[in-house]
């Protein structure tokens, strides 16, 4: 209580002795303080400029700063950072003071000092300075030293944190926003229309209020090639003859995602079609939820397919197929005619039919008797000695089932004949060559038709070819009482070297036993020594047509010669009339008695001389326009009639 007591009694007495000295100071001196302190006060808030960092952390960068009525404060300029108050005390709306300054860049920053001023509506006196200090711009790095998925945003690395600068992208004269994520910018380039597997230059730009500034980096990347979508369980285009519950996708690379979209054709319309697809490695399994309609048209899309390594399919993977139906024939392996009488006939169907239905009441032969058998996607209709020339008929009723259980909803028929030909060999040429005759019709009357006797000639034989197949199809029209028999090649040696005369230099239509037989000939180039042959029917050639005239006794015979435009006749019987219809008919000119002034030479042993001569046979000879080409459309009519003759 001692020791207080002094202490007190000794601060009083400091107390008293400070009074007194301050009462003797003058007002003059306590104004000269004063304005001293106001000077002082003066230079460190409006003299000395205050340092504020700026950081490109933070968009704005404020210190705690006293300002009186902060309403009135105002930049005297445009400068490069903005400057406003904040914090404080108001009434109402009126600010009385604020207790923070706080600056935002109104550009880009530029790196160093820079002074920025504010004060009372902008005036030179009350100003507050201020002093900003902008560092380095934040430097960019990027590994793109390695292929980069079109997927994933492309990465770049900041030392330091930037919310100032936004960044662009550019590629391939393209550009691609970025988003800075702390110390990372993070660029899309899906929508740069790149193609994946390529190599690009790139450039990464600052930017600020959506002004370029500076480049941030400049190099190039290469892209990952893309996800290839490598089999499919079904193929475009494809018929799918089964019911199948799921589809199948392999990729050439582990996905992470995938989206596959079923739809079916509706009139044009594409109509979702309810399916989910899972993931499993590099396999994608689109399922289901019901079975697909039979005959429509169904379209698969991949639109989307992720690999783990961010790379993507280029395009869509658009797969179009469509259901079938029930079994429906493709083919049958014979044609209309000119089929043998034990022929195997396949049907054959656009897939696979059951093989443990009972098709016994489904199939039938008309015309004729046939075991069936059966195989994948074929009936097998094999025929028992069907007659000759006979017509037949394949039938297939609906109800024939798939091995998949669809049934086809149409009958099916189809119509054909026995082969009217049959096929002899008459002889044999010089060099062996087999010397063929064909038959059509059963008839007691034969009418003989033979070309190719010359082998310069082609165009016989040419004719008479046709005349053969046009008969395959048409020889049920012969006449019930008519034979037609045809000799296309009676030389075939001369034919196949386009020789007039046979091997042994023999013209055979100068080798038959007619009257005026002769061993040496006349032509049109002079006389030929041995032309004739040694003797008649020296030739095998010769041989080989004279027996088949002798055998066949016919009612005509019409031979094909060329070439000339003419027709010729041996004057026996009603050939001169037949030669001269013939002639009519198809335009040609008559030589009929007079050939050998037509020709300019004479003819000895000829075939249709020795007919005549030695059994009463008529003959006519065609001299056809050409050596060449076949002449049987022009000439079909007019054959047809010496058929009915």
């Amino acid at each position: 209580m001692l020791v207080f007591g002094k202490l007190k009694q000794k601060t009083r007495s400091l107390l008293n002795s400070l009074k007194s000295r301050l009462s003797k100071i003058t007002v003059k001196i306590w104004i000269i303080l004063l304005a001293i302190i106001l000077i002082l006060l003066y230079v460190f808030n409006f003299i000395i400029p205050k340092s504020i960092v700026f950081t490109y952390a933070e968009t704005k960068h404020c210190i705690s700063q006293f300002v009186l009525l902060p309403g009135l404060q105002k930049q005297p300029k445009d400068e490069n950072f903005k400057i406003k108050t904040e914090g404080g005390v108001k009434i109402g709306s009126f600010y009385l003071f604020s207790n923070e300054i706080c600056i935002t860049p109104a550009t880009a920053p530029s790196v160093g000092d820079e002074k920025i001023n504010l004060s009372p509506f902008g005036w030179i006196i009350f100003r507050n300075s201020y002093n900003i200090h902008v560092g380095d711009r934040p430097k960019v790095s990027a590994s793109t030293d390695q292929p980069v998925a079109i997927a994933k945003p492309l990465k770049f690395n900041l030392d330091k944190i930037d919310k100032i600068f936004a960044y662009k992208i550019e590629i391939n004269s393209k550009t691609g926003e970025c988003n800075n994520e702390s110390d990372k910018v993070s660029c899309d380039i899906k929508t740069l229309s790149l193609k994946q597997g390529e190599k690009y230059p790139y450039k990464l730009t600052r930017t600020f209020n959506n002004t370029e500034t500076s480049s941030a980096i400049e190099g190039y990347l290469s892209l990952l090639s893309p996800t290839t979508i490598t089999s499919t369980s079904i193929k475009s285009g494809e018929m799918v003859y089964s019911n199948p519950k799921s589809f199948t996708f392999e990729t050439d690379k582990k996905l992470i995602s995938a989206n596959v979209i079923l739809e079916k054709n509706e009139n044009g319309t594409f109509i979702k079609v309810d399916s989910t697809s899972k993931i499993s490695g590099s396999t994608i399994e689109t399922s289901i939820a019901s079975d697909l309609g039979r005959e429509v048209k169904y379209r698969l899309t991949i639109d989307k397919a992720e690999g783990e390594d961010g790379s993507v399919i280029d395009s869509p993977n658009i797969i179009d197929f469509q259901t079938s139906g029930g079994p429906v024939v493709s083919s049958i392996n014979i044609g209309t005619s000119g089929i043998d009488s034990n022929a195997r006939i396949l049907v054959t169907f656009d897939q696979p039919i059951s093989d443990v239905q009972d098709i016994s009441q489904l199939v039938d032969v008309v015309g004729g008797d046939a075991s069936v058998s059966r195989t994948s996607n074929q009936i097998i209709f094999k025929l028992n000695s069907l007659p000759r020339c006979g017509a037949f008929s394949i039938n297939i009723n609906k109800g024939i089932n798939s091995q998949y259980g669809f049934s086809s909803t149409a009958d099916w028929s189809y119509t054909s004949r026995v082969s009217c030909r049959s096929t002899e060999i008459i002889g044999y040429s010089v060099l062996g060559k087999p010397i063929y005759a064909y038959y059509y019709g059963n008839g007691p009357t034969t009418i003989l038709f033979n070309g190719g006797i010359h082998g310069s000639e082609q165009s016989g034989k040419s004719t008479m070819l046709d005349w053969v197949y046009y008969l395959d199809s048409y020889a049920y029209k012969i006449p019930a009482d008519r034979r037609v028999v045809i000799v296309p090649s009676v030389n075939p040696d001369g034919l196949a070297t386009s020789s007039r005369y046979n091997v042994n230099n023999v013209n055979i239509d100068r080798n038959f036993a007619s009257s005026n037989w002769q061993t040496d000939i006349d032509t049109s180039t002079g006389i030929i020594l041995g032309g004739g042959g040694t003797q008649p029917e020296s030739e095998p050639e010769t041989k080989a047509l004279a027996d088949l005239t002798r055998n066949l006794m016919p009612r005509l015979i019409v031979s094909f010669h060329a070439q000339g435009r003419l027709v010729g006749a041996n004057q026996v019987g009603d050939s001169i009339a037949i030669g001269n219809l013939y002639a009519a008919d198809v335009g040609y000119s008559s030589m009929i008695g007079i050939a050998e002034e037509v020709m300019g030479y004479s003819i000895t042993g000829e075939y249709e001389e020795w007919a005549g001569e030695k059994y009463g046979i008529p003959a006519i000879l065609i001299e056809l326009p050409t050596a060449s080409g076949s002449y049987f459309s022009s000439n079909q009519s007019t054959i047809w009639k010496m058929v009915s003759i």
